[in-house]
């Protein structure tokens, strides 16, 4: 287990300075839905930190009260360009299909359209609230990108494991990623274990192509 997963109790994200967070593949997400940074990924920052900034705070408003103004300004600006060293690949037609190819994807331009179509042109509720471009479930066996289930009837997201999220198969729910990339990651794991390419080729073969009934056998015992 990461280091930073034994002391998570204590520790709050860098995000909103909260205990909200979930860990997932070794990256921190918040869980905080009042904050900005929701479902992204985030840091931990210790408690400790967080005191010495409250007493620098402190001691800023009592001591320095001259300077207040000018300190406020060039911390917001060092958060501002922290926060947007972090900021996530907007969401775009152009980063869309950047992103398709690059993981490279069956039928690349096929699914770029069906993402379009899904996610009412990258704009509907689902993709804004659980980043899912397509309307996928959550899948509870294959292996997935997820990292919790969205339920549309209380309008809540539940974070969790596959098997933490288990009871939640039988009602209606939605995948929820930690980014839209994540999203596009899944249906790429959606397509090499549920859509078998190499084995509908074959049975292509098999129906239109050969005349050989042994045809796909000897093409599967086919030896250089």
């Amino acid at each position: 287990m990461p280091e930073f997963e034994k002391n998570e109790k204590t520790m709050k994200t860098s995000c909103c300075h909260s205990k909200s967070h979930v860990v997932v593949q070794n990256q921190v997400i918040c869980n905080n839905e009042y904050c900005e940074n929701f479902l992204k990924p985030t840091r931990f920052i210790k408690s400790s930190f967080m005191k010495y900034m409250v007493a620098l705070i402190c001691f800023g408003l009592f001591i320095l009260k001259p300077y207040e103004d000018y300190c406020f300004s060039e911390n917001s600006s060092q958060l501002n360009a922290k926060a947007n060293s972090n900021e996530q690949i907007p969401l775009n037609a152009e980063n869309l299909k950047f992103e398709i190819k690059r993981q490279q994807i069956f039928c690349a331009d096929e699914v770029y359209a069906q993402m379009q179509l899904e996610s009412g042109r990258l704009g509907s509720f689902l993709t804004k609230r659980a980043n899912n471009l397509l309307g996928m479930r959550f899948p509870f066996k294959r292996s997935t990108t997820a990292i919790g289930i969205f339920l549309p009837a209380e309008n809540r997201i539940v974070m969790g494991t596959q098997d933490e999220l288990l009871k939640y198969r039988n009602e209606n729910h939605y995948a929820v990623y930690a980014n839209w990339q994540e999203c596009v990651t899944d249906y790429k794991l959606w397509q090499q274990e549920c859509f078998k390419l190499s084995d509908r080729y074959l049975s292509f073969l098999g129906t239109y192509y050969a005349e050989d009934e042994k045809y796909i056998e000897k093409i599967k015992s086919f030896k250089d």
